[in-house]
């Protein structure tokens, strides 16, 4: 065999594979311009809901693969301003005093920085429809983009029609502009392209990851708000309509489960609204507590672990972070009879009407644990890692493809950062 033969064998032997090829072609990339902004939410520490979970969850994982992070946070939101979370860099725009136009006022300082920064970012992603003014300017000044459009906001009682027909039409405008959509459900998936026309990726939340707190810390908590294990019913979210807090607290009096020593907690109340004021006229009354909103993970895993039935109301959206993390925690969970409760709860739970929920708070109590059956559910199907990785696949311009991986049986608990894995 001639040299010539032998180097014509070797190099045949040696020749990339597909995945090879798609990893140097990522790696150019990176080499080139790895920058990505997270915009649209509250920013880090993630102490305000879904969107701010998520975005702390995604962009973690983006730094351990090593990516520029910068997270968009609100100065608006009150709390310090640190330049760094955890690897991510934190960019802040001043938001608006003004509740009802802190997210259009800060969307539009979000895209006025990345207009002025255009060169720097390889990609954005915005999180709610709602942030139309900075989707506009970053499709404007060219930089790649994806954004999560959250759920179905016009369909929220609490808006006025004016901030419906903006909703609407934001959505309506995105969809045209924004070729690289993200649903967190079928549900929105499929609402999405019979509305709107428009092809979306399919990328949920991820299971809760659980903290670790004392046997002794729960009882103490229990006691502190003067509620027993096992005898209580739980709702945890904002006090608005489109959750059914007073509905919920109404049928909790009219179906009688009070008389036979069980409580109804409802955590989450904020604002005085008119609303909320009719709610908090039942509190200490009929076995009902009416509770401020608490953000403090390890009190809400005791309420949630202890409590006899979770009880899910939001009618409007996805996949509700509430409801995983209900299904993480608690025995039991009585939900509002909806396409995105049935996607996500599956045959662990409870369905009620949401005009007729009396009955469902006497049907549960024959009702069976579920916690071991809810817990595969979300730990098969909601997984942190798979969800960065289909971020990661749009970031590099590829199709987000979502893939669970089928041998992760559990749901994850927060470990002491001693503890941690370095």
């Amino acid at each position: 065999m001639s040299p010539l033969d032998h180097s014509s064998k070797q190099s045949t032997s040696h020749q990339p594979s597909v995945d090879d090829l798609l990893r140097e072609i990522t790696t150019q990339r990176s080499s080139i311009r790895t920058r990505v902004a997270f915009c649209g939410s509250r920013g880090l520490p993630a102490n305000y809901g879904g969107f701010e979970t998520a975005v702390d969850e995604i962009s973690a994982r983006f730094v351990a693969e090593g990516y520029t992070c910068d997270v968009f946070c609100r100065r608006s939101s009150g709390s310090d301003s640190p330049p760094t979370h955890d690897g991510r860099n934190l960019v802040y725009v001043g938001g608006s005093k003004r509740r009802s136009l802190d997210t259009f006022v800060s969307s539009f300082q979000t895209g006025w920085h990345l207009w002025r920064h255009r060169k720097s970012y390889s990609r954005v992603f915005w999180f709610n429809n709602a942030n139309l003014p900075g989707v506009l300017m970053t499709a404007i000044a060219r930089i790649p983009m994806s954004v999560n459009t959250d759920g179905l906001e016009w369909r929220r009682a609490k808006w006025s029609w004016p901030f419906k027909a903006y909703y609407y039409v934001s959505s309506w405008l995105i969809c045209r502009v924004c070729k690289s959509l993200v649903s967190d459900s079928h549900g929105i998936q499929n609402y999405y392209k019979r509305l709107f026309s428009a092809k979306t990726s399919f990328i949920p939340y991820g299971a809760p990851v659980l903290p670790d707190v004392s046997e002794k810390q729960q009882k103490e908590t229990l006691q502190q708000l003067n509620i027993e294990r096992d005898r209580y019913f739980l709702q945890i979210t904002r006090i608005e309509p489109d959750n059914l807090p007073l509905r919920i607290a109404q049928a909790f009096r009219s179906s009688g489960v009070g008389r036979q020593g069980f409580k109804l907690v409802i955590v989450g109340y904020r604002d005085a609204t008119e609303y909320a004021q009719r709610l908090i006229a039942y509190d200490g009354y009929y076995g009902i507590q009416v509770r401020n909103a608490v953000y403090d993970q390890e009190v809400l895993y005791t309420l949630r672990k202890h409590c006899f039935c979770y009880v899910h109301g939001n009618s409007v959206g996805g996949t509700n972070p509430a409801l995983l993390e209900a299904m993480a925690t608690s025995p039991r969970v009585m939900a509002i009879d909806s396409e995105f409760s049935h996607e996500v709860l599956g045959e662990a739970g409870l369905y009620f009407d949401s005009e007729d929920i009396e009955p469902a708070f006497r049907t549960v109590l024959e009702f069976d644990e579920q916690s071991a059956m809810m817990q595969r559910r979300i730990a098969r199907f909601y997984q942190w890692d798979a969800v960065a990785e289909s971020y990661m696949r749009l970031a590099d311009g590829r199709p987000a493809d979502y893939q669970p991986r089928p041998e992760i049986v559990e749901v994850r608990r927060r470990l002491p950062l001693s503890m941690a894995p370095q």
